[in-house]
């Protein structure tokens, strides 16, 4: 009997430690901006996060662009590359940075703040990189598209995804 109590039970305390606890992606939510986030595991080199920001507002590449390529800069971005397109919608920013030392809301304020507001960021998708172990090309390629996760997050609430949870812990 108590061999089947001690997994319920530290199902129940892992379930309730994961739900109550705020996540830190509730802090670089912007309102008004559309924000996704993809995890995709890597197996070699340095993890990176990348954000590619929706811009409405810019009306060439030099001036508009260098612009938003400057002010990014000063917040310690490690690359920026900006993409027009005359015919379709919005123009983006891919935005290189560190996770740890800039949130994707403060990309999203730097670029706002500009030239009294002219540009709007419409939407945001971050995609961070995260080390991961494979044992063979095959078996590479599959664990990449599961490690792909893609989370739309509401603007007013965040909950932690319990499938996720329990990935990284059973995993680790």
């Amino acid at each position: 009997m108590n061999a089947l109590l001690l997994p319920s039970v530290f199902f129940s305390a892992v379930l309730l430690l994961g739900c109550s606890r705020t996540s830190p992606v509730a802090d670089a939510v912007v309102p008004g901006v559309d924000r996704v986030v993809k995890e995709v595991a890597i197996t070699s080199g340095e993890p990176v996060t990348t954000a590619d920001l929706s811009i409405d507002g810019m009306s060439c590449e030099m001036m508009c662009g260098g612009a938003i390529k400057k002010a990014l800069a000063s917040l310690g971005v490690t690359g920026t590359e900006i993409k027009m397109s005359v015919t379709e919608g919005p123009d983006h920013a891919i935005v290189t940075y560190d996770d740890s030392k800039v949130s994707d809301a403060q990309l999203v304020e730097a670029i706002q703040k500009l030239y009294d507001g002219q540009y709007k960021v419409l939407a945001i998708t971050i995609t961070k990189e995260v080390k991961g172990s494979t044992t063979s090309n095959s078996e590479a390629q599959k664990e990449q598209r599961d490690g792909e996760v893609s989370v739309v997050v509401p603007k007013e609430l965040v909950v932690p995804s319990i499938l996720a949870l329990l990935s990284r812990i059973l995993g680790e």
